[in-house]
């Protein structure tokens, strides 16, 4: 039974951001809270992380905004715990375990910020406090794991996109959600650094981006995806699935595959920050993938997409494949050259479907950190007002 704060004790003036999703998901958010440590320095926001490698991460943005008073704590799992979270490949019972030992800190905070939607389960408990969903990401997938929304007083999403399906499927009030754009490119595109040579050779690269999740993923029927495009011999291959595979893959199996890797035309990367930092997203040609949102991330500069339907799924009515109609799909593995070959050959007739899906995913991208920094500063002063109102008024929920 986690302990928590009586009722009467007094709330702190902590603004919380939890980062207890992994690496993936903190350019989503992080930007976001050394902003708001920028523009509202009389605040204490301070991020608390899963572990040591992404509160360097977060250091890093904290440099790079000039947010010198922003707080970095982390927090971590007992490692037996973590380890059989691993070995029942349930990551998510690393977060429970993590949210249990901060809910007494938290249930003190003035506000919880999250990129995550597992810290729903904080209401569970009897947290009352202001909580605030970011978005991450930007796909068509809807996981059931969305249907906590409900359990957030906020909720702010990049584009129109999320707006309407947080609305249509989930029944969230429409006064429940802002609008910010889409926080990770605006910060990343701050970045000097461009498109990398990631092969000494010409030939044009394509990322294979497979999804972590089996039930829809094309993880598969990888090997057959490598086996083809190499035996073919015009390209080369960048294979980086979704960050959270690597939680599904064996030891044995994640030695297999990285035996695979030639400097010379094959990357194989399972754990690395161009994961996540968009490196391998920016300097490819061709993107290849099942139901990354992701994809959107690289059709931020239009160029050829192409998909494999592993499943056999019918998904051309379906909202969670419409990413699909940006590109070619190749109905089964041995469909895939040629499906790469007429994304390629007629990707000019794409570009302005690509144009408008990502601007309904993305909204406006030049200026998403300030925005979003904004929405949360207008919250919390709303919060003040709560606070220092009768008590009959002082329920934290976001007008």
């Amino acid at each position: 039974m986690v302990s928590l704060p009586r009722p009467s004790a007094t709330p702190s003036d902590d603004i919380v951001m939890l980062f207890l999703g992994g690496a993936h998901q903190l350019f989503h958010l992080a930007p976001v809270a050394a902003e708001l440590s920028r523009i509202a320095p009389q605040r204490k926001v301070t991020c608390i992380a899963s572990n040591r490698h992404v509160a360097s991460l977060i250091e890093e943005v904290r440099e790079r905004m000039n947010a010198p008073t922003l707080r970095i704590e982390t927090v971590e799992p007992p490692a037996w715990w973590h380890r059989f979270a691993m070995s029942m490949h349930r990551p998510r019972l690393s977060k429970l375990a993590l949210l249990i030992r901060l809910a007494p800190r938290l249930a003190r905070a003035k506000v919880i910020v999250t990129p995550e939607r597992t810290s729903a389960w904080l209401r569970k408990i009897g947290l009352r406090v202001l909580m605030i969903h970011f978005r991450h990401g930007a796909g068509d997938r809807a996981p059931r794991s969305e249907q906590a929304l409900k359990a957030f007083d906020l909720i702010v999403v990049p584009g129109e996109k999320d707006v309407r399906r947080a609305i249509e499927s989930h029944h969230i009030d429409a006064t429940r959600i802002r609008t910010g754009g889409y926080v990770k490119l605006d910060y990343l595109g701050r970045r000097p650094a461009g498109p990398e040579r990631l092969f000494d050779n010409d030939r044009p690269v394509i990322i294979y981006n497979a999804h972590f999740d089996r039930a829809c993923s094309s993880w598969h029927v990888a090997e057959r995806v490598v086996e083809l495009i190499l035996a073919d011999g015009r390209y080369n291959l960048v294979v980086a699935p979704h960050i959270r595979l690597a939680e599904k893959l064996g030891q044995a199996e994640r030695a297999r595959w990285l035996a695979k890797a030639d400097p010379a035309r094959l990357i194989v990367d399972f754990h690395s920050d161009r994961l996540i930092d968009m490196s391998y997203i920016r300097s490819a040609d061709l993107y290849l993938g099942d139901m990354s949102s992701q994809l959107y991330e690289f059709l931020a500069r239009p160029r050829p997409v192409a998909f494999i339907n592993a499943h056999g799924v019918d998904w051309r009515n379906d909202a969670r494949y419409a990413g699909w109609h940006l590109g070619r799909v190749a109905e089964n593995p041995d469909d895939l050259l040629p499906a790469i070959d007429a994304a390629f050959a007629r990707h000019r007739d794409m570009v302005r479907a690509q144009r408008q899906a990502t601007a309904r995913a993305f909204g406006t991208i030049k200026g998403a950190c300030e925005r979003a920094a904004t929405i949360l500063a207008q919250a919390l002063a709303i919060q003040d007002e709560r606070e220092t109102a009768p008590p009959l008024r002082r329920t934290p929920v976001v007008s």
